[in-house]
């Protein structure tokens, strides 16, 4: 009996697949390629106003199972006969039922090679708008359920975000399309963008429902990626959300349960971790609605590791005014010096224009530990947009004084302009803050700074009247201008300090500086009073072993009409001279026409190459050495000789400064001198 009912089950099946083939046998002979190629090219034009060309020869086949293959085809863009898609092959799945009726109904469509073109204007109109809701009835015969791309090329250039940058090797594939219940998606390609800058690659998975009446939605949507993003961060991030998209005439966009998670590296090195919560996001018609959001992202290593906290509140309206009540971002680090910038503000948000208002800024920074330890409590406003960037306006006060700043960031990076009636920054760090210094300006981000102050204090430095503009490109921090009034003339210098390594390079130039404050400032001591004119060019790095490399450079020095303290040169040879610190009456002073000095710096000495002081009793020149490490004199004054055979006289006395800058000694000595040679070109006796 079993195997009757087999027999039976057997003879139906095989009687079914002969009808089938059959009648598919039946629709095939019956089949015209040309009059359907005319329906399809006249139906797209008809509704969408594109033209569709197919311009190979059209085949149904059996196998695989009842597909129409048309070739190459290229769709143009609306109303134009420019490029919009087109692909090297496109397959059409047909309906077997329906060719059993003699009708063609494509349940899918599989695309080889294809190439895409996103585009959107400045008014923010997608070139492929018009696909998704056009007027009229469905074109006949077309019911695709199921879509699949194989090598996908897609451009896209989206002038209303400024975003540029392509999808290749897309491999895709979503079915159920216009069907109950949810059917596979898939995704996967490599992305690259030239603004932002970002190149990585991606899959993305989910549960997909699509149809005419309720639009599109994604169950339990998966993204992730691999690769350099957010400034050239090295991240592997991942998405979850779920997903609902209707885009009827009144369009809707609903993302709910958005996690991401990323991890990886910056540019320089250092780990990065990123974590942000988003229960709910609506764009419904014009309005928006956003549900109160959570982020946070570790930078670097520990105990170096920067912090960075967002916390935002719930925020409804048009989508063209968005209102964010309540932001606050919170950055901190606890090593190697503390720090703490607290922001809290309003904000109010244009979606379609991509732009942000940003009100009632408060701001609190922190830093150091005492006893240098500052803070700073401004207020403000701002503004983003896709096109200029950030801008931020601050108003504040530091120790006392008041701070304006103006913060901006665009394509260029970043940008901080201040301006403060006086600024006092406290004593001049020794080494190792300097390295620590180094340390954190090479976390920050590349930039430009211009400073404008009427008064700046800064160890011995007293400087009126500063404008000042520097760089930072990561790698070193460079002084590109600085101009001041000090020691009643002026300051102009530039240099560099490199973040990586101790070396630093300095070109100034003094003009028209009193000596007198100048040396009490540096040394503690005035030696020289008078006007002058300094130029220096002074490197310094860091050697290796026992013998660093110190400073390196020149200097020169030119003063009129000057007094030299501390001995009078017109007494010479009498006795011993008296510095500062001696016992008895005050030492003399000795007033001068001209001296000119210019020195070799190498290894942290300045070695004189010339030294020449005119005095109302005649001219001297000198020799030697002062080390810069703790300012050491061992400096030789002699007379100049006079006429052809002066050398071969012995001038009758020599001095002798030695000690420190801050407490010199003098002594006269009438042994030959050494190092003192011909009166020097140009350098006459006074009349």
């Amino acid at each position: 009996m079993a195997a009757r009912l087999i027999r039976i089950l057997i003879a139906a099946l095989l009687a079914l697949a002969i009808l089938l083939v059959g009648g598919v046998g039946l629709a095939l002979l019956a089949f015209n390629p040309d009059a359907f190629k005319s329906v399809l090219i006249a139906s797209v034009h008809q509704r969408y106003h594109r033209t569709l060309e197919l311009p190979g020869t059209l085949r149904l086949r059996l196998f695989p199972p009842f597909t129409l293959q048309t070739g190459p085809m290229r769709l143009s863009e609306a109303d134009g006969s420019t490029p919009f898609a087109q692909a090297s092959d496109m397959r059409l799945h047909l309906n077997p039922l329906a060719l059993l009726r003699r009708h063609f109904v494509v349940d899918g469509i599989a695309f080889d090679a294809p190439h895409l073109e996103l585009r959107r204007d400045a008014q923010g109109h997608w070139n492929f708008a018009d696909l998704l809701a056009a007027p009229g009835s469905r074109m006949p015969a077309l019911d695709i359920h199921a879509l699949s791309v194989q090598g996908g090329d897609i451009v896209l250039r989206d002038a209303a975000r400024g975003l540029d940058g392509r999808l290749s090797g897309v491999d895709g594939r979503a079915t159920g399309i216009g069907r109950n219940g949810w059917h596979t998606l898939m995704l996967r390609g490599r992305a690259s963008l030239a603004s932002p800058v970002a190149t990585a690659s991606f899959d993305l998975q989910g549960r997909l429902h699509a149809d005419s009446a309720t639009g599109v939605s994604v169950r339990n949507l998966m993204l992730r990626s691999d690769g350099q993003m957010l400034d050239d961060a090295h991240l592997l991030t991942n998405v979850h959300a779920q997903l609902h998209w209707d885009p009827g005439p009144s369009p809707n966009l609903l993302i709910q349960d958005l996690q991401l998670r990323a991890q990886g590296r910056t540019h320089d090195g250092r780990p990065l971790q990123i974590r942000l919560d988003e229960p709910l996001l609506q764009w419904s018609g014009d309005r928006a609605h956003v549900a109160a959001l959570r982020g946070e992202a570790l930078v670097g290593a520990a105990p170096r590791t920067l912090r960075v906290e967002l916390r935002g509140g719930a925020g409804d309206g048009p989508d063209n005014d968005l209102q964010l009540p309540e932001l606050r971002l919170q950055l901190s680090r606890a090593a190697p010096q503390p720090l703490g910038l607290a922001l809290q503000l309003g904000a109010h948000v244009d979606l379609p224009g991509g732009t942000v208002r940003i009100d009632a800024l408060q701001a609190h920074a922190t830093w150091g530990s005492p006893p240098r330890a500052g803070q700073w409590q401004a207020q403000g406003t701002g503004r983003y947009s896709g096109d200029k960037g950030l801008h931020l306006q601050l108003q504040g006060a530091h120790e006392g004084s008041p701070l304006q700043l103006d913060v901006r960031h665009d394509a260029s990076g970043w940008q901080l302009q201040a301006q403060a009636p006086s600024l006092d920054l406290g004593a001049t760090p020794d080494a190792a803050s300097w390295q620590r210094t180094r340390a954190w300006l090479r976390e920050l981000p590349a930039g430009s700074l211009r400073l404008q102050a009427g008064s700046l204090h800064w160890g011995p430095l007293r400087l009126s009247q500063l404008q000042a503009q520097a760089h930072d490109d990561a790698s070193e921090m460079v002084l590109d201008s600085l101009q001041a009034q000090a020691w009643g003339g002026t300051v102009q210098a530039n240099g560099s300090a490199a973040l990586a390594t101790p070396r630093a390079a300095l070109q100034l130039s003094l003009t028209d500086v009193s000596m007198g404050p100048l040396l009490e400032n540096l040394v503690g001591h005035a030696a020289l009073q008078g006007s002058a004119k300094l130029q220096a060019q002074w490197q310094w790095q860091a050697g290796s072993g026992a013998k660093p490399q110190g400073a390196a450079g020149s200097a020169s020095l030119q003063m009129t009409k000057g007094v030299l303290q501390g001995i009078d040169l017109g007494e010479a040879g009498r006795g011993l001279a008296r510095g500062p610190g001696s016992h008895g009456p005050s030492p003399s002073s000795t007033p001068f026409n001209a001296l000119e000095a210019s020195t070799t710096i190498a290894h942290g000495v300045a070695t004189l190459d010339t030294l020449r002081l005119r005095t109302a009793s005649g001219s001297w020149q000198g020799s030697g050495t002062v080390d810069l490490a703790d300012l050491g004199l061992h400096l030789r004054l002699a007379p100049a000789p006079r006429g052809s055979v002066a050398h071969e006289r012995a001038p009758a006395a020599q001095l002798l400064i030695e000690g420190s800058a801050s407490q010199p000694s003098y002594r006269w000595s009438s042994g030959p001198p050494r190092g003192v040679g011909r009166a020097p070109a140009g350098l006459h006796s006074p009349k």
